[in-house]
């Protein structure tokens, strides 16, 4: 189970109070994630050289994410942003910390859990929704000069496009007692359907990012000052959506 930390993120131009949550795992690394449209914030990575590396773009108070016109971290509902803008129930988890909110006949919630082996697992589930879309932002400061590599039939090279993601079971080195392994990671690669999405290497970081998802398509654009991913499609889990992406950082 990570540690939950619970902060004032500050308060929106309503008056309404806003809050932050940092998810830690045993190697020190951090997941922050709001109250305000359930969006990630911010993940620190210690590299190699215990030097600790802030590899998302995000803003610093919920001030900024009222202005922001760029979507950082927003939870896409139907294809629309418009519940990046409401204050989700936040709750703590044995597994992580779970965001919901109801908007109409919409029911969703987005479950963020960070692993010892540094995986980022954010789980959605959606009532009265066609699809749910998850989207990162990462910081190309950090992960310099990237290569991508997308498992897709349709990949030709580059660092913009949508791809259908390959229909096959996601291939995941498990070594125990290594890298903290950990016995009780609440991220399942099998029964989840997960599958490999992308991989980005950035050699002059010497870091990997690893990307599997079990919905069908990985869309990524180049940004100003990085790359944002987002993987969309949604499985049915009685007559409910579901859908999970997880982000692997390691060293290299």
């Amino acid at each position: 189970m990570p540690a939950i930390k619970k902060e004032n993120f500050g308060t929106l131009s309503d008056g309404k109070a806003v809050s932050i949550y940092t998810l830690r795992n045993n190697k020190g690394n951090e997941l922050k994630v709001t109250d305000y449209g359930a969006r990630v914030v911010s993940l620190r990575f210690r590299n190699k050289k215990f030097e600790n590396k802030f590899v998302l773009i995000g803003c610093e108070n919920v001030a900024d994410y009222e202005k922001d016109d760029k979507n950082l971290g927003v939870v896409y509902v139907d294809g629309s942003d418009h519940l990046a803008k409401k204050i989700w129930n936040a709750e703590e988890q044995v597994d992580g910390l779970k965001l919901t909110v109801k908007d109409g006949d919409k029911d969703v919630s987005v479950l963020y859990s960070i692993s010892n082996d540094n995986e980022i697992s954010i789980t959605y589930e959606g009532k009265g929704v066609n699809d749910i879309t998850t989207s990162m932002a990462f910081s190309g400061d950090v992960l310099v000069n990237s290569d991508f590599k997308v498992f897709s039939d349709e990949f030709k090279g580059g660092k913009s496009g949508e791809w259908k993601i390959i229909d096959k079971p996601a291939e995941v080195e498990f070594v125990e007692g290594m890298f903290g392994f950990d016995i009780g990671c609440p991220i399942d690669y099998y029964d989840a359907g997960l599958k490999n999405a992308a991989e980005v290497l950035s050699e002059e970081a010497g870091m990997l990012l690893q990307i599997y998802a079990n919905q069908d398509k990985l869309h990524i654009t180049e940004t100003d000052g990085g790359f944002a991913v987002k993987t969309s499609g949604s499985k049915s889990d009685n007559g409910a959506l579901k859908s999970q992406t997880v982000y692997v950082l390691k060293n290299k």
